[in-house]
């Protein structure tokens, strides 16, 4: 492995000092950045109203149904398992995690809040079957309605609900024993710690459930029409595994029966996969009833503390309420625009931001973390990647995450850059929902600001993750969208008008000069009083500023020590990033996986979409910092940034040949930086975030209209075709469509147009670009929701055929936004 020379050393190390004090130098400076006393009161009191109306959800994102409270690890957790017992294989496909490979048609929440539940549709082709659940909740009682509907109107269907508990709890069941099952509706009771005295009932449901009978011995001393039960003592931690353990129970009794039964003398899938009845005390209990045809029941749980009581009646009424009230908050808050404003858009918007919702997870775990002195290498060694030294792995202190998932069956867990995508939907729906998850991250941060971008939490997160994927590096980034989604709640704070005759609620014990604040429900107190809002973004600002030095000090290029007379002379030598991590086939880090870089990677280079991203990084944190009351000091030094930042993209990554801006390379042969020019989404990165000067815009708008280049019938390519790597070897990011880029153009051509000493002839362009835009990219991805049930990770440049992961909700429900935005620009 070649070393850079002594003088290139001597070099880095007078950088060094040079970038200590330019990248660090916000640690220094007098900010008030504590929360005044009042408004931290206040704070608290919001805080309890919201965390009361989100402590309970769906929110085991990697199952179909998983109810779990949020901020309350260790204590209760459960999930539904259902599969057809109409032959003895349907027990091979039992649905519980979402899989990729499950044969649906479709499944997802198509009406869903996070406040208030809803109700989600699984279309199961493999089982024959739409599955209904139905979930809602008042304070800290819940109740979920499971509704099944065969294709066949005779088909057998088992259906198991489990829940577990661990750490102080006990839980056992309230009815008296039986050794047949049990008629009644199933209750169980106890305590658990942090959630107190509590009461669960499965119900019997309507008298119109029918049940499997037949005169076997077996179906005898277990008749069908019973509820069956099974109760065990496991390790707390492995709760998580319930469909592991039920597989044991159900095979420990199969060899049983096969010891006693010839294979013809065995009794009906659905006498012989059924739970023998032992309801034993234990932590961790199982609930299955058999059924014949359509079925109905309902899972209540009730608050024993005071809490509100939960009954079926109840459930029905809060489900129509809960439909109600979000189909009425929809037209307020996603207004479509046209073409995308017939009812069947508005249902497809409605299904996208529920499944979005839907997904939101509260994981709590150790993450694996190398800590390794390699992993702190800033990479200047020539062919770092070959060998990055021994690895030291270890274990981290458990920790706690609240976000969104792109997708439930292939990646049901948080990902950085993914969530400020997410979170520009929820900011619309939700303002303080937004505001709990941005926390939520940042509360992740370690004392040098650093955020891993892929979140895998504890042994059930991974368990979905291959090995050799499951170790963060602290000195990897990841697109710091999530600053720039704090940058658009502060838009939406002051753009928004408080209405008149609103009152914060708050308790009698509160200070009187709250009394008379704006009033809202949880969903929007922020947008109504800006005071709170500013308070809470207050609160978050120092973790904000720490991240932001992390990202600029980790992924610094070294500018001085590479220029040479060859090279233009940079309006800053400062301003300037490389992305750490990468490979000559790979830059994960930058979100952007096999988009082509230069080959080999070389200490030398700079990455140009890095530097758009830090500039977008610069821009928000000078309109946080205003919104907090950051010094003028630091402002100025943020402006400062920002100006070396849009200087740098202009003298150094500007390449006039090729009429873009590239990465820069390393030419061994002149030892010089040289633009590595490869047009799609990393060049187009400084236009999408708004980094281009006038004169410039034009000419990448008409590139991204060339269809020989950018522009398809879909939606702009993430590579030109053009390029000599286009479509090529993975393909993931090589020409494929994807729906977050797409989404930052339009927003990007919405805020040129408005740019002053813009040309007409370029402002007509953008208008035209914008409109086709916009109709081509939702328009496809309707499409392929109608054809397969899904909205999908990427779609196909040439055909509009969905490509990657399914049930990506996730950056691809943008598409509301997108239907939400105004047809043509004036």
């Amino acid at each position: 492995m070649r070393q850079i020379s002594l003088l290139r050393i001597l070099c880095c190390l007078l950088l060094g000092l040079v970038l200590v004090e330019s990248l660090d130098d916000f640690e220094d400076f007098d900010l008030e950045d504590a929360v005044d006393p009042t408004a931290g009161l206040l704070l608290a009191e919001h805080a309890r109203a919201s965390n009361t109306s989100l402590q309970w959800g769906p929110y085991r994102s990697n199952l179909y149904l998983g109810i779990r409270p949020r901020g309350l690890p260790k204590t209760f957790l459960s999930g539904l398992m259902w599969y057809n017992v109409d032959s003895y294989q349907g027990i091979q496909k039992a649905r519980h995690s979402c899989e990729q490979g499950d044969e649906m048609r479709g499944y997802g929440w198509d009406r869903y809040d996070v406040r208030d539940g809803g109700r989600q549709v699984i279309h199961d082709v493999g089982h024959d079957i739409d599955l209904y659940t139905e979930f809602v909740k008042d304070g800290g009682s819940w109740g979920l309605r499971v509704r099944g509907v065969p294709k066949s109107k005779d088909a057998t269907t088992a259906i198991v609900f489990y829940f577990g508990t661990e750490g102080i709890a006990r839980s056992k069941l309230l009815n008296n024993f039986d050794l047949k099952g049990f008629m009644d509706d199933v209750e169980y009771g106890g305590y658990i710690g942090g959630l107190g005295n509590f009461k669960l009932t499965v119900t019997r449901g309507p008298e119109s459930n029918r049940a499997p009978a037949n005169d076997h011995a077996v179906g005898i001393s277990r008749p069908g029409e019973r509820t069956h039960v099974r109760s065990l003592a496991v390790d707390g931690s492995t709760v998580w595994r319930a469909r592991d353990y039920y597989m044991k129970i159900i095979s420990e009794f199969v060899q049983k029966m096969q010891g006693v039964y010839s294979p013809e003398q065995l009794p009906p899938a659905a006498h012989l996969f059924n739970l023998n009845d032992a309801p034993d005390q234990g932590n961790l209990h199982f609930v299955q009833r058999n059924f014949v045809g359509e079925f109905q029941f309902d899972v209540l749980f009730e608050d024993n503390n005071g809490g509100e009581s939960m009954d079926s009646a109840k459930v029905t009424t809060l489900l129509d309420s809960a439909i109600s009230t979000f189909d009425k908050r929809y037209a307020e808050v996603f207004a479509h625009s046209e073409p995308f404003d017939s009812p069947e858009y508005v249902s497809f918007g409605k299904s996208l931001v529920s499944n979005l919702l839907g997904g939101i997870g509260y994981f709590h775990g150790s993450g694996l973390v190398d800590m390794s002195d390699s992993a702190y290498d800033d990479e200047e060694y020539e062919d770092f990647w070959v060998d990055r030294g021994p690895a030291n792995v270890v274990e981290t202190e458990p920790s706690e995450l609240f976000s969104a998932v792109p997708s439930r069956p292939f990646f049901p867990r948080g990902f950085y850059w993914d969530e400020g995508f997410h979170l520009v939907p929820i900011i619309r729906w939700d303002p303080d929902l937004a505001v709990e998850i941005m926390k939520s991250w940042f509360n992740l941060a370690d004392a040098e600001g650093w955020i891993a971008r892929e979140q895998i939490l504890g042994h059930e997160a991974r368990s979905k993750v291959p090995p050799e994927f499951q170790t963060q590096f602290p000195n990897y980034a990841n697109p710091p969208t999530l600053v720039l989604a704090m940058s658009a709640f502060v838009d939406a704070v002051e753009s928004h008008t408080v209405p008149e005759r609103f009152r914060v609620p708050v308790g009698s014990d509160m200070p009187q000069q709250f009394i008379d604040l704006p009033d809202s429900s949880p969903r929007e107190a922020y947008l109504h009083s800006p005071t709170l809002a500013r308070a809470a973004l207050k609160s978050l600002y120092p973790s904000l500023r720490t991240h932001f030095n992390w990202f600029r000090r980790t992924q610094s290029a070294d500018i001085r020590s590479w220029h040479n007379a060859d090279t233009p002379r940079p309006a800053s030598w400062t301003e300037g990033y490389r992305w750490r991590g990468r490979t000559p086939d790979h830059c994960l880090t930058s979100g952007l996986d096999d988009y082509p870089r230069a080959r080999p990677p070389h200490p030398a280079e700079m990455h140009v979409d890095l530097l758009a991203w830090v500039g977008a990084m610069a821009t928000a944190m000078i309109k946080v910092g205003k919104f907090t009351g950051a010094s003028e000091q630091e402002i100025t030094r943020y402006e400062q940034i920002l100006a070396g930042i849009k200087g740098n993209l202009e003298e150094m990554h500007w390449s006039e040949e090729a009429g873009m801006y590239c990465d820069l390379g390393w030419n061994p042969v002149g030892e010089s930086r040289v633009h590595e020019c490869h047009e799609g989404y990393a060049t187009l990165l400084p236009f999408m975030l708004g980094l281009v000067p006038v004169d410039k815009v034009g000419k990448i708008v008409r590139g991204l209209r060339d269809p020989d280049r950018l522009w398809s019938e879909f939606g702009i390519r993430s590579l030109s075709k053009r390029d000599g790597a286009f479509g090529q070897g993975e393909n993931y990011w090589r020409g494929s469509i994807w729906i977050n880029m797409n989404y930052l153009i339009l927003s990007a051509l919405r805020s040129y147009f408005e740019m002053a000493h813009m040309t007409e002839a370029d402002r007509d362009m953008i208008a035209e670009t914008y409109k086709a835009l916009r109709v081509n990219l939702v328009s496809n991805v309707h499409k392929q929701w109608e054809a397969t049930g899904f909205a999908w990770e990427q779609y196909e440049q040439e055909t509009g055929n969905p490509k990657g992961v399914k049930h990506f909700l996730g950056w691809t429900s943008l598409a509301t936004v997108i239907m939400s935005m105004p047809e043509v620009l004036e």
